[in-house]
């Protein structure tokens, strides 16, 4: 079954990320944001931070903002904010392999969830990336869990793509879910 994809709504919301994709390698982060963002990790999980990609940075401090621009000031919804991606570092996804994706979601997603679903292919695979790009939100959660982040950032971080609909059972959790998902979205 062919799903509808966010992809055909935001068309230019798309190319605005594509472009800030393209761009961050030579922008880095504003040193007062990465001192921010180091100061709301535990110090064991700064390295999964300093590991991302630029482009993952700068969105992850995108989405921060966002949040507290909303009034959002949670230690672990901005914790999840900065790690919300930091599993596809590791997964190898690429800028190419995030235009698949938003080609995949739109034209032929039963083909990405097939991959996303499948066990883990081997890391120097071709579907590697795709698998690691659909998993990423366990996989991050693991990461942040490992490297000491609040139990409830863990838990945002593993639910930011499930649906909208699929919520925690807890009203504070899922307003902070509502938060995340709409800041990661817009950013």
């Amino acid at each position: 079954m062919l799903r509808v994809c966010r992809w055909h709504a935001r068309p230019w919301s798309r190319v605005r990320q594509f472009c800030r994709a393209a761009l961050a390698p030579l922008v880095p982060l504003e040193p007062a944001a990465w001192a921010a963002a180091q100061a709301l990790l535990p110090r064991d999980a700064r390295p999964l931070f300093d590991a991302m990609a630029r482009s993952d940075q700068q969105h992850a401090w995108r989405v921060l903002r966002s949040l507290q621009a909303r009034g959002f000031y949670d230690l672990p919804l901005m914790q999840a904010a900065l790690l919300h991606d930091c599993a596809k570092r590791g997964g190898r996804v690429s800028l190419w392999h995030r235009v698949a994706v938003v080609l995949l979601r739109a034209f032929r997603p039963d083909w990405l969830e097939r991959w996303g679903q499948l066990p883990a292919p081997p890391r120097r695979g071709w579907r590697y990336p795709f698998w690691a790009h659909w998993n990423h939100p366990q996989l991050g959660a693991e990461m942040a869990a490992a490297c000491g982040c609040d139990p409830r950032a863990v838990l945002l971080i593993a639910r930011h793509q499930d649906p909208p609909t699929n919520g925690t059972g807890h009203d504070e959790l899922d307003t902070w879910l509502a938060a995340l998902r709409r800041a990661d979205d817009d950013g």
